[in-house]
């Protein structure tokens, strides 16, 4: 399958959105323009439905766990329908540096340095660090602002380095309806290509994000990621997709 035509699917899949949604709100003004400072104790929740289908799959419950040099986010499943993330067995004195523990009885973190960019990031298939910090969020809080920021990532077990494209771009003010309220937000969108392990079947990868970002909560109420791999043998095969929505936040 050509490129052009998963970029086309990925689009029109990302285009497909749940809930309530009020477009071309009005950008925020004073205090509500600005994001919300991390704080030890933070929390944010939430349901995990399957991209295609609707079906809850997991809770997810992120918590700030340590606000310094780095900010340190816990993450979990309230559930144990999916594999456990596998911590790494690389880099053992760059895990202690940024997370000040022992690789063996850490729990998975996402790690941010600065606040908005992200080094460790736990909630893909499996845990990895990027070269420098990529944007979790728009550095500009205004429709149009765009960047796109290449490195490379690693994943437990391998000591190979992959190529990681981000291209984010920042679309509109929204006012969405959630489990958790209801939010004016920057929508924004993720375009990523990257490259697996060379011992995975799977080559070539690429994934759409549309995000709903709350400065006042200081992270998304909405992500839908979906995205596509292809196998060695020039097979494109539809990754497995998900919306998560905020159920309650502290």
């Amino acid at each position: 399958m050509a490129t052009t035509t998963r970029r086309a699917f990925l689009l029109s899949a990302a285009a497909v959105s749940v809930g309530c949604v009020a477009r071309g709100t009005a950008a925020p003004i004073g205090a509500a323009a600005s994001i919300r400072p991390p704080t030890v104790g933070q929390s944010w929740r939430y349901a995990k439905h399957d991209f295609f289908t609707g079906a809850i799959v997991d809770t997810q419950v992120d918590l700030v766990t340590a606000v310094g040099q780095t900010i340190q986010i816990e993450s979990h499943a309230e559930s144990t329908t999916e594999r456990s993330v596998r911590y790494p067995s690389w880099g053992a004195t760059w895990w202690q540096q940024y997370m000040g523990q022992n690789p063996a009885a850490a729990a998975p973190r996402e790690i941010q340095a600065p606040w908005g960019m992200v080094l460790v990031d736990p909630h893909w298939s499996e845990l990895q660090a990027y070269q420098k910090p990529i944007p979790l969020w728009p550095m500009q809080l205004r429709p149009g602002w765009s960047t796109t920021v290449s490195t490379y990532y690693k994943i437990p077990d391998s000591d190979e380095t992959m190529p990681w494209q981000l291209t984010m771009h920042a679309e509109r003010w929204e006012s969405i309806t959630v489990p958790a309220g209801q939010f004016t937000t920057l929508r924004y969108s993720n375009l990523i290509d990257f490259r697996y392990t060379n011992v995975s079947e799977r080559v070539a990868g690429l994934r759409k994000e549309h995000l709903w970002f709350a400065p006042e909560i200081g992270r998304w109420v909405v992500r839908e990621s979906v995205g596509t791999f292809r196998e060695d043998v020039g097979v494109d095969i539809d990754e497995s997709s998900y919306r998560w929505e905020l159920l309650n936040w502290t």
